[in-house]
Parts: structure tokens; C-alpha cells; sequence
């Protein structure tokens, strides 16, 4: 989890040398003397603390929120910056408030994906709400892929066929553990048969049948766990009969 803290006005002054930078804070510096005068210093947002965000870049946080450096908290609507926030896909929950005259503390959320859907020639994200996080923007590696033609509805992958998918192989991980990191995919084809594609400590196809339910679970990690002890490598096993065949 990142913490970042940006200093607008430290970075201006860093950045810009220039001699019109100079007639700049000249002209800053008369108008909060007149603001002093007048008991009015205008509050400008020139620091920003960003907690909670691991996956989302800081520029593209402030670009979310529409931030310009130095503009007064006057033209900011803080609930509507945590709308915006909030209506990114990869945002569950965001949190805006106003530490001092010129800080402006974001809490972010982020949702967790749990699995790389690959459907219709696109990678897409989603947690285990079935929220779709991403499209074709993977950034978090190492995540099972579910692969098959589904269809997409209001932000989430829908449709009967890959719900029954995504709950058979959270079942499958639930009850062995050790499956999870062995499985790189699992294919729905058109036909209904399934596949499930292993590449530790082997590469290795198995067609598991129609159905992945508790017996083709525990069928497949007894397959995989011989395959690696007697150090078996064949390109396809079927274990949809009564005992499994090796191609």
C-alpha cells in the first residue's frame, strides 16, 4: 500500500526558474498582501495525501479528481471528487477531507482482483464481485485465467455458464489449496467440455469433462500430484472415465 504526500507548490518553484515565474510571485505575494489586508487569505490546495492505493498510479489519482495545483479549495466540490473516485472501476470506496487550509487528505480503496477473464479477444479484470476492474490493462500478474465466450453486463461479467465456471473453480482452490498456484487457466469451450491447463512443476492439458464439481476436483489434483512424483510429462490427460488417460 502506497502512501504519497505531493507538494504542488514545492514542485512549481523547483520546476519553473524562469524570470516570469519570478514576476509570478511577485504578483502572488501583492495579492496576499491585499488578502491580509482585506482578512481573507485565499486557500489554495498546494498539498495533497494520497493513502491506500496499490494498483492506480498517483497522476492518475489526481487526474480522476481533476486537481489543478494551487487553485483554491473554493472550486472544489469534495463530494463530487469522491463520486468521480468512486466511479472508477478499480475504486470501491474513496474518502476526501480538508486537513488544513492548503491540505487535502484521499483515502482510496481499491477493489482486489481474483481472476483474468479472457473472453471475446480481451483480458479483463475482476474481483469476486464479478466487477470487471480492467480491460486489456492487466496489472496484477500471477492470477488464474478464465477463458470462454461470456457475456458482460452493467460493469460485471454475467451469464449462467460462467458463474457456474467461476464458482466451481473457487470451490476447487477452497479444497485444495495447492491447486491455485499450479493452474494457470481453465477453458469453458463452445462444446461445454472444460479444460484445465497446469504449468507447475510441468506443463500439462487435462479435459476434464462437462462438469467440475467435487469428483473431477479431487481426480485432477490426485493426476497432477502423480504426474509430478513419478515425473510423468505428457501433453494431455483425460480423466473424464473412471480412470485417467494419458496422450
Amino acid at each position: 500500500m502506497r502512501h504519497n504526500i505531493i507538494d504542488f507548490l514545492k514542485e512549481s518553484v523547483q520546476k519553473r526558474t524562469s524570470w516570469w515565474l519570478l514576476a509570478f510571485l511577485f504578483l502572488l505575494a501583492s495579492m496576499l498582501g491585499w488578502g491580509v489586508r482585506r482578512g481573507s487569505l485565499p486557500q489554495e490546495l498546494n498539498k495533497l495525501i494520497l493513502t491506500g492505493h496499490e494498483t492506480l498510479k498517483t497522476e492518475e489519482i489526481v487526474q480522476i479528481m481533476g486537481i489543478q495545483p494551487g487553485t483554491s479549495f473554493e472550486n472544489y466540490d469534495l463530494s463530487q471528487m469522491e463520486h468521480r473516485l468512486t466511479s472508477h472501476p478499480r475504486i470501491k470506496a474513496a474518502h476526501l477531507e480538508k486537513k488544513t487550509d492548503d491540505q487535502l487528505l484521499v483515502e482510496i480503496t481499491e477493489r482486489k482482483p481474483t481472476y483474468i477473464v479472457n473472453s471475446d479477444g480481451h483480458l479483463f479484470e475482476i474481483d469476486s464481485e464479478l466487477k470487471i476492474l480492467s480491460m486489456d490493462d492487466v496489472r496484477t500478474p500471477g492470477l488464474t485465467l478464465l477463458s470462454g465466450t461470456f457475456p458482460r453486463e452493467k460493469g460485471s461479467m454475467a451469464g449462467a455458464a460462467f458463474k457456474d465456471l467461476h464458482t466451481s473453480v473457487e470451490n476447487a482452490f477452497r479444497s485444495y489449496p495447492a491447486l491455485k498456484n499450479r493452474i494457470s487457466e481453465v477453458s469453458l469451450h463452445e462444446d461445454g467440455e472444460i479444460f484445465v491447463y497446469a504449468d507447475t512443476p510441468n506443463s500439462v492439458s487435462v479435459q476434464v469433462g462437462t462438469l467440475f464439481q467435487t469428483e473431477q476436483v479431487r481426480k485432477l489434483y490426485a493426476v497432477l500430484a502423480y504426474l509430478e512424483k513419478e515425473r510423468v510429462r505428457p501433453k494431455l490427460v483425460d480423466i473424464r472415465g473412471e480412470d485417467a488417460v494419458y496422450h
